[in-house]
C-alpha cells in the first residue's frame, strides 16, 4: 500500500507555479554584465555569429531609437543572421538603478565606451576579442547612427564583423536614413 501511494505520488504532475493577475509584470532578475555577454559569447560560437554588446539606459532616448530601427522587421532578420544582440544596462538614474548589469560599467570600460555616452556598442568573436566599436576612428562614439560620416562607420563596422552581403548592407543603410530622419 505505501509503494503504490508513493509510485502515484511521484506520477503526479507538479503543480503548475500561479499566474500572476493580467496587467501585473513580473520582474526577472537581473544578470550580471559577465553573464550576459558569456551566454552571447556561447550562442554566437555555435551559431557561427558575432557578438555586438549594445550599452543603454532606460533614460536614453537615442538608445530607444537605436533598437527600434534594429527592431524593424526589414532588418531585424539581417542583424541575426550574423549577430547574437546583447544589452547592457549602465549609467541609470537613482530611480532605474536596480536595472543596471552588476559589472556593466567595467564592461563599457573594457570595451572602450568609458566617457563616450551611450548608445555605445561593440562588435566581438565568440571568444570575446573586440572587432569593432561605435568610436568612428577610434575617436568619438557616433550613438545613434543618424549624420553621414556616423552612418558609415557603422556600416563599415557591419561590413567587417559579419558575412552580411552588399544588397543587406544597402538595405540596413536605407532604412537606417529614413529611421534617422523620424527624430
Amino acid at each position: 500500500m505505501v509503494t503504490a501511494l508513493a509510485v502515484a505520488l511521484l506520477m503526479q504532475t507538479p503543480p503548475k507555479p500561479p499566474v500572476p493577475p493580467a496587467g501585473v509584470a513580473i520582474k526577472s532578475p537581473v544578470l550580471s554584465a559577465d553573464a550576459v555577454v558569456a551566454g552571447a559569447q556561447a550562442r554566437a560560437k555555435k551559431g557561427g555569429k558575432n557578438v555586438m554588446v549594445l550599452f543603454h539606459a532606460s533614460w536614453c532616448g537615442w538608445c530607444h531609437k537605436l533598437d527600434d530601427y534594429m527592431a524593424l522587421p526589414a532588418v531585424k532578420p539581417l542583424f541575426a543572421k550574423s549577430y547574437e544582440i546583447v544589452h547592457l544596462t549602465v549609467l541609470e538614474n537613482a530611480a532605474h538603478k536596480a536595472d543596471e548589469n552588476p559589472g556593466g560599467d567595467k564592461w563599457l570600460e573594457k570595451l572602450g565606451g568609458k566617457d563616450q555616452g551611450i548608445p555605445y556598442f561593440a562588435i566581438l568573436n565568440p571568444t570575446g576579442k573586440v572587432l569593432a566599436d561605435s568610436r568612428a576612428g577610434g575617436k568619438q562614439n557616433i550613438g545613434f547612427p543618424a549624420a553621414p560620416e556616423e552612418k558609415a562607420h557603422f556600416i563599415s563596422m557591419l561590413k567587417s564583423t559579419s558575412s552580411l552581403t552588399s544588397s543587406d548592407l544597402s538595405t540596413i543603410e536605407s532604412v537606417l536614413t529614413t529611421a534617422g530622419k523620424a527624430q
